[in-house]
């Protein structure tokens, strides 16, 4: 009898128990449709996860919306997960409402300083176990969701800390282990031009290639997401296939180059492309990384990718980061490298980041907004005008740049946002006057353009007098002709602009030996990554050089293949046949700007 009474009280309260634990997660990124909310995957190391961005440039989006099942019907409490992104100012510009199967519930989202789990009420799932599930943008400016999770538990909170909730995500969403990915001789993390140049090179020699991009286009900066414009020099014939005609910053031209990058990359069949693929981890025996493992930035499925051979063309240098490399990131000491243009002391700045964009004018307000809300006067936007001040212009520029004291990687958001309100504050300002009526804003960048953050350090540093001087490296395999330009912040009231200082130069050659790794034996970098100082990557920091990297890169990672060597030893021991077969593919082209 007391056996039977102490068993009844176990069921009971395993009863209890799995009862308040019944939860569900939903990813906002996984939304069925996302309507015209973007998916936001920048700013992983600091927040833990994409989130969707309500990019609407002053005008609300449309509702992104899925259907939520759930485990058994019931009253669930639910969190949110977002953030106020100007806590600082008694105006909230990015606010959005939650709608439950048609209903709006009260509650306003998107007012909560830093990125919280903000617990919000209650809501009553039916016998059908559905719920959909709708994001309401209420001001179109730059409202954010990462997440909504429901419990039928109070007391479920979800974790705060990082490492916690990416293991606690990793459990709500039932991930399994990553999936292997195939079988490749070569992996490239990062769909740059840098990256898309390697994979193109080495996979025209036989290489089976696997290309990651975190985004859903290639290009990096170049692509239509961010549209820098390329400079450099096209070296080569790849560099000329993946670049396309001169474009001003921030233009519609980005489109095209984005269409012809994607096209030369996916004609090659031994390239396979993973779009929306993030890295997260490498894994490695010794000094050689073995697999890197990442995950898809709006389903989370995770997969490993296993390869003899790999690229960081990351831009940030993660791979080399995470496997243990020697990294740089800001300025070292004019005495360390002998730099006359290096600070007397190193210290953390780097060059900033950049958010481009446009306006452009149409023949009436009148026909195209019947309720001219686009007219003089626009919008007021109190909450940018602290940073925009007084500032007046049509259009960004590079010059468009913050977070040179900053971390950009670990402070990118707050960096890109700054840039949003230094961009609204402007057009506020723009459109007082009467003459500027029938101007509306066309484009804004949602993504930042990098310029500088992690070097991986090679069996070669270059520094400033490689590129002034102009030694003859016997494996300078790239070329340049662009001058040493290095950004700082202009001073004055405008704290989101900056001014270059340039020094000429003739051609130069950058050796391999920056081109790999001097502590991981199978791991070439292409990009702004690679081994240099703050001032040796100042000139060759630009696209159609970096590509370069990538095709010199490539081909060496062909000859790896062929001899079953590292890259060190195709310095040592290949460095005729890589200038044999690299000189079949010189352009002649000339310095481009």
């Amino acid at each position: 009898m007391r056996r039977s009474l102490l068993l009844s009280i176990l069921i009971l309260f395993s009863t209890i128990l799995f009862a308040q634990n019944i939860s569900v997660l939903i990813e906002a990124e996984n939304f069925d449709s996302k309507g015209g909310w973007v998916v936001d995957q920048q700013f992983i190391p600091s927040m833990g996860s994409p989130y969707l961005l309500a990019h609407g440039m002053g005008e609300p989006v449309e509702n992104a919306s899925t259907v939520v099942n759930f485990p058994e019907s019931g009253r669930y409490y639910f969190w949110v997960r977002t953030k106020d992104w100007v806590p600082d100012r008694p105006e909230t510009p990015g606010t959005f409402k939650i709608i439950f199967d048609e209903k709006e519930y009260k509650k306003t989202f998107g007012v909560n300083d830093g990125w919280q789990w903000i617990l919000a009420g209650r809501v009553k799932i039916g016998s059908s176990n559905q719920l959909k599930v709708e994001l309401k943008d209420e001001t179109g400016f730059e409202g954010r969701c990462d997440a909504i999770y429901f419990s039928k538990d109070k007391n479920d909170f979800p974790p705060f800390e990082l490492e916690e909730m990416t293991a606690w995500r990793k459990d709500k969403l039932g991930i399994p282990p990553p999936e292997n990915a195939g079988e490749f001789d070569l992996i490239v993390v990062g769909g740059g031009l840098a990256g898309c140049g390697a994979a193109v090179a080495a996979a025209r020699q036989g290489v089976k290639v696997a290309l990651i991009n975190d985004r859903p286009v290639l290009g990096g900066n170049a692509s239509k997401e961010i549209r820098v414009h390329t400079e450099g020099l096209e070296f080569y014939t790849i560099v000329q296939e993946l670049s396309t005609m001169h474009y001003p910053n921030g233009d519609a031209g980005a489109i095209l180059a984005t269409d012809t990058i994607e096209m030369v990359v996916r004609e090659e069949k031994n390239i396979s492309v993973f779009p929306n693929t993030r890295a997260y981890t490498v894994n490695k025996t010794e000094n050689k990384i073995t697999s890197v493992d990442c995950f898809h930035t709006e389903t989370h499925k995770e997969t490993r990718f296993e390869a003899p051979l790999f690229v960081d063309a990351t831009g940030d240098g993660w791979i080399g980061y995470w496997a243990g490399c020697e990294v740089k990131m800001g300025r070292e000491a004019k005495d360390e490298f002998n730099e006359s243009l290096a600070p007397e002391k190193g210290d953390g700045m780097t060059m900033g980041n950049s958010i481009l964009w446009n306006s452009v004018e149409v023949e009436s307000t009148q026909k195209t907004d019947p309720e001219n809300k686009f007219s003089v006067g626009w919008k007021e936007v109190p909450w940018a005008m602290e940073v925009a001040k007084d500032y007046n212009a049509t259009r960004g520029e590079w010059f468009w740049e913050y977070g040179l004291l900053m971390n950009t990687i670990y402070d990118a958001e707050e960096i890109r946002d700054h840039l949003f309100r230094a961009i609204y504050g402007n057009w506020y300002n723009v459109k007082q006057d009467p003459e500027n009526a029938n101007l509306q804003l066309k484009w804004i960048a949602h993504i930042a353009g990098k310029r500088e953050s992690r070097r991986i350090m090679g069996d070669y540093i270059l520094k400033e007098s490689d590129v002034i001087n102009r030694p003859d490296f016997e494996d300078g395999f790239v070329e340049e002709a662009r001058a040493i330009d290095i950004h700082y912040p202009r001073g004055g009231k405008y704290d989101f602009l900056t001014e270059a200082e340039f020094t000429k130069i003739e051609q130069y050659k950058i050796p391999y030996r920056c081109l790999y790794s001097k502590d991981i034996d199978n791991l070439f970098m292409a990009g702004r990554c690679f081994s240099a100082t703050h001032v040796g990557l100042g000139s060759p920091r630009v696209m159609h050089t970096t590509t370069q990297m990538g095709v010199v890169v490539g081909y060496a990672a062909a000859i790896c293949s062929e001899n079953n060597c590292s890259p060190r030893d195709v310095y040592k021991f290949h460095l005729e046949t890589m200038r044999e077969r690299l000189d079949k593919i010189k352009s002649g082209a000339k310095f481009k700007h």
